[in-house]
C-alpha cells in the first residue's frame, strides 16, 4: 500500500461533485464542489439521492466509458477502430495498457475513476446530513436506503475495475484525508459490499417505493424489490472481483448464493427513453451494435457453430449460417440464428490485424437504434442464474448445478435449443461461460472481460485491471513514465488465454 501525504484533499476537491440536479455526466462545476448548497435542506437531499442511479446508469453506458474497450480485450466484440481504446484492447500480442496523459483515450479510465467517486461523494454527503439530524420525515429510510446503495455500486465498480483506490464515506475525517492511504481492489470490494448488504436491510425493513424517475425500471420497484436489485448487483460484484481463476476460486460462494437468493426473479429492466437528451440511454450498446462499428468476434460464432473459425487471422469471409443446420443439429447454438446478422464482407483496416475481422453482427436489440427507446435488461435473470450454477460448482454441488443449467424452462434450452450437459465440473463451468458470453452478452458492463479473467481465458497480455487513471496520478504528484498493467511477460497481465 502506498501513502501519499497532504494529496487527497486535493484530489477529492477536484472529484467530488454535487450531481445536485440530476446532472448527465458532463459536469460543468467540477473544480467547485456545492456542498454547502446540497446540504442546505432536506428537499435538496432527496432531489440529490435521488439523481444518483441515473448518472451511474448513463455514465457507466456512455461512449467514454471502459465498455467498448474491455468488450474487445475480452474477444467477445471485435473492432479495429481506435475509438475508445478498441484497436489498443483488440490488439495482437496484447500491449500495456497506455497510461501515459498523452494517450488518446485516457480518458475511458479518468471517466470511470471521476464518475464513481463523484456518485459516492454524493451519496456520502446525504449520509452526512442524515447523521446531522436533518429532518426528512417519512422519507428518510428511502433516502439512506438509496445513498447506501449508491456508495455500494460506486466503489463496487472501482473495485473491479482498478488495482487500487481509497475508501471514503461518511465516517472518514479530515485528518484521514490528509493522510491518505491506497488500499487494494479486495478492501475496497468489501467495503463496497458492506454498503449494500446496509442499503439491502434498510430496504427490506422499510415500507416505500423506488419510482421511475429515480431508477427508469418500468413500474418502479418495491422496497422489496429494490433490496432484491441491490442482492443482485452484490452477486455480481462478488464474482466478478476476482482477477484469476485462483482468486475466483476462493471467492466465498456460499456469500455469493446467499444473495442470488435475495435476488431478482425476472430480469432488471431499464427504460431507455431518449439519448443524449437529459434522460436514460445506453450509448455504449449504440456503438457496439450499429452498422460499420463494432461485429461480434468469431470466438462467439465457434463457440455456437464450431464449423466456423475462432480466430479470424486471414482476411477470408465466412459463409452465412444455414438454417437448416442450426435447426437440425442439436450443438449448434439457435441463437446464431435469431441474435445475430450475417455481413458478407469486412470493412475494418486489414493493416490492423485481419484478427479484427469478423462476419457477424448482434442484432438482438438492433430495433433501439434510430428510436432510442426500448426497456433493455441490466441484470438478467440468466446471470443470477448462471452465478447460483457457479456457486454451487465451486463448493462441490456438481449435479445441483448441472440441473440449473440445464432447466428446461431457461435460456439455454428455449432459446439456444442445447442439449443437457454432463453433470462434470469442466462441462457445466464451460456451458456457464457460453450462457454469460451468449445470452447475457452486452448486458453488464465489462462482464465479459471479468469472465474471462476469472477463467484464465483472457489472451496472454490482457491487462487484468487497470492502474490509476493518469490524470489521478499527476494530482497526486506521481512522476512519468506511470505504472501500468499488461503487455505480455507485463505486471498485471494475463498468463493464460483461450487461444
Amino acid at each position: 500500500m502506498n501513502t501519499i501525504k497532504n494529496k487527497l484533499l486535493v484530489l477529492f476537491s477536484v472529484i467530488s461533485i454535487s450531481l445536485f440536479s440530476c446532472a448527465d455526466l458532463t459536469v460543468e462545476n467540477l473544480n467547485q464542489p456545492d456542498t454547502e448548497r446540497a446540504l442546505a435542506s432536506s428537499s435538496d437531499l432527496v432531489t440529490l439521492a435521488e439523481g444518483l442511479y441515473r448518472t451511474f446508469y448513463t455514465g457507466l453506458n456512455s461512449y467514454g466509458a471502459i465498455g467498448m474497450g474491455t468488450a474487445v480485450l475480452a474477444d467477445a466484440a471485435t473492432c479495429s477502430w481506435g475509438n475508445q481504446g478498441m484497436q489498443l484492447m483488440g490488439t495482437e500480442p496484447r500491449p500495456a495498457w497506455d497510461n501515459a496523459p498523452n494517450y488518446s483515450y485516457q480518458a475511458i479510465t479518468n471517466n470511470a475513476f471521476n464518475l464513481m467517486y463523484s456518485i459516492n461523494s454524493s451519496a456520502t454527503d446525504v449520509l452526512k446530513a442524515l447523521d446531522s439530524g436533518i429532518d426528512f420525515g417519512s422519507d428518510a429510510k428511502r433516502v439512506e436506503a438509496l445513498a447506501k446503495f449508491m456508495q455500494g455500486v460506486s466503489t463496487g465498480y472501482i473495485a473491479m475495475v482498478f488495482d487500487q483506490a481509497y475508501i471514503v464515506d461518511e465516517n472518514t475525517t479530515t485528518e484521514e484525508l490528509s493522510s491518505p492511504t491506497l488500499v487494494p481492489y479486495s478492501d475496497i470490494m468489501d467495503h463496497a459490499i458492506s454498503k449494500l448488504v446496509a442499503a439491502a436491510t434498510i430496504a427490506k425493513a422499510n415500507s416505500f417505493t423506488i419510482s421511475e424517475a429515480v431508477i427508469n425500471t418500468p413500474g418502479g420497484l418495491s422496497n422489496d424489490q429494490f433490496a432484491q436489485v441491490i442482492h443482485a448487483f452484490a452477486a455480481r460484484f462478488m464474482a466478478n472481483v476476482a482477477r484469476t481463476k485462483a482468486e475466483r476460486s476462493a471467492v466465498d460462494w456460499a456469500a455469493v448464493q446467499s444473495h442470488v437468493a435475495g435476488a431478482i426473479d425476472s430480469d432488471f429492466n431499464i427504460h431507455n427513453d431518449a439519448w443524449e437528451t437529459g434522460f436514460w440511454y445506453n450509448e455504449m450498446l449504440v456503438y457496439l451494435i450499429y452498422p460499420g462499428w463494432a461485429r461480434v468476434d468469431m470466438r462467439l460464432i465457434n463457440m455456437m457453430d464450431d464449423s466456423y473459425v475462432s480466430w479470424s487471422n486471414d482476411g477470408l469471409n465466412h459463409p452465412a449460417p444455414d438454417s437448416a443446420r442450426i435447426a437440425d443439429v442439436a450443438e449448434v447454438d439457435d441463437r446464431l440464428w435469431s441474435d445475430y446478422s450475417y455481413l458478407s464482407s469486412n470493412n475494418f483496416r486489414p493493416e490492423r490485424g485481419l484478427y479484427f475481422f469478423s462476419n457477424f453482427r448482434w442484432t438482438k436489440h438492433a430495433d433501439y437504434i434510430g428510436a432510442y427507446d426500448k426497456v433493455l435488461p441490466q441484470i438478467t435473470l440468466s446471470e443470477m442464474h448462471m452465478l447460483h450454477a457457479e456457486a454451487l460448482v465451486q463448493q462441490g454441488k456438481v449435479a445441483d448445478a448441472a440441473a440449473i443449467v440445464n432447466d428446461p424452462a431457461g435460456a439455454r434450452t428455449v432459446r439456444g435449443g442445447l442439449p443437457a450437459v454432463a453433470a462434470t465440473a469442466d462441462a457445466v463451468m464451460n456451458a456457464i461461460h457460453h450462457e454469460r458470453m451468449i445470452e447475457q452478452y452486452l448486458t453488464g458492463k465489462g462482464n465479459e472481460w471479468m469472465d474471462m479473467r476469472g477463467m484464465d481465458m483472457l489472451q496472454a497480455g490482457s491487462p487484468l485491471h487497470f492502474p490509476l487513471p493518469a490524470k489521478i496520478l499527476e494530482t497526486l504528484g506521481y512522476e512519468l513514465p506511470f505504472y501500468t498493467f499488461g503487455g505480455v511477460g507485463g505486471p498485471g497481465a494475463s498468463t493464460g488465454g483461450w487461444k
